[in-house]
């Protein structure tokens, strides 16, 4: 099969290199998409802490199933699946443990079926336990804070605020469902934000873009004893937080990752049942796709995210 390496920063090489292996709980599955995940990005450019190098990275892959391990029981060859996955998906085959894969419906795009992606939308907004008309801000509306958006408006969100600095993003999550869009460009987001709340701060405040700034803003935008929720992958430098305000306000804090797998694989399941419902649109929000051999073109427009761009995939 061949498969990206990322030899160094910034540059992935295609290799061959044998198909993997199956063990007895595992399956073996052709990929068909592959998506480009930000946590990725500071790997691509060398700024994430301790690297080393080559790597074979790559996890929100979907496919076909091509083999099956001895003890295999509820996928067969044939088979379209989504998976949680570890790693080592730009390639064109990767192996899964069974437990950690989801059986597609034939007609699912692979693309719109990124199971990683979608879990961990899907449990930050578990996580941050929305109530019924729940007032909330999501500050770094990328690819996982627009499925976020849709999944809040599911469960019943009232006011739904989407925050970022790209007009084509707030285009896009008025049409998914966001009730107010602002953009720190052109406005006072504190201001605005306790203008929309009567003064109060929302219920629930999203920080979706792992910097500082945007923590920073969230802070300031929840009400007391609400809840703040760390959504964004925070890597490179320590952030600060202010502290005693965070505890004067009583903040509700919320880290809305997890490690555990079968939470992913609970996130997974309950995100791809609604978008074969039709309730979760992804199909709005991949925006760039690309084969193997144009990966490094890939990450560069990924790590630029200009206008218009929401999402990359890698399709085989």
């Amino acid at each position: 099969m061949q498969a990206a390496i990322l030899q160094r920063p910034r540059l992935f090489t295609l290799e061959d290199r044998p198909r993997p292996e199956v063990g007895y709980d595992e399956v073996l599955v052709q990929t068909k998409a592959s998506g480009i995940c930000t946590s990725e990005l500071d790997i691509w450019e060398g700024k994430a802490i301790g690297l080393e190098f080559p790597r074979f990275i790559g996890h929100e892959p979907a496919g076909i199933v091509a083999a099956v391990g001895s003890r295999v029981t509820s996928i067969a060859v044939g088979d379209h699946v989504a998976a949680w996955s570890e790693g080592k998906s730009y390639a064109e085959y990767f192996v899964s443990k069974e437990s950690y894969l989801y059986k597609l419906k034939k007609e699912t795009p692979f693309e719109c079926a990124l199971g990683e992606p979608i879990a961990c939308s899907v449990n930050g907004v578990r996580k941050a336990n929305p109530q019924l008309h729940d007032s909330v801000c999501i500050v770094g509306c990328g690819f996982m804070g627009l499925i976020m958006l849709q999944v809040f408006k599911i469960s019943g969100a009232g006011l739904l605020i989407a925050v970022d600095t790209r007009e084509t993003i707030l285009q896009l999550a008025r049409e998914l469902g966001a009730t107010h869009t602002l953009n720190p460009k052109s406005a006072d987001i504190v201001s605005a934000v306790k203008e929309l709340t009567n003064g109060r701060g929302v219920d629930i405040g999203v920080e979706g873009a792992g910097s500082q700034q945007t923590l920073d803003l969230v802070t300031n935008l929840v009400r007391m004893e609400g809840k703040l929720e760390v959504f964004g992958f925070h890597q490179g430098e320590a952030r600060t937080v202010n502290w005693g305000y965070w505890n004067w306000m009583a903040f509700q804090i919320i880290n809305g990752h997890t490690r555990s797998a079968s939470v992913y694989v609970e996130g997974m399941r309950l995100g791809l049942q609604l978008v074969e419902a039709g309730k979760l649109d992804m199909k709005s929000l991949i925006t760039h796709r690309f084969v193997l051999r144009q990966i490094n073109t890939a990450f560069e427009i990924a790590t630029a995210k200009k206008e218009g761009f929401v999402k990359a995939v890698i399709t085989f």
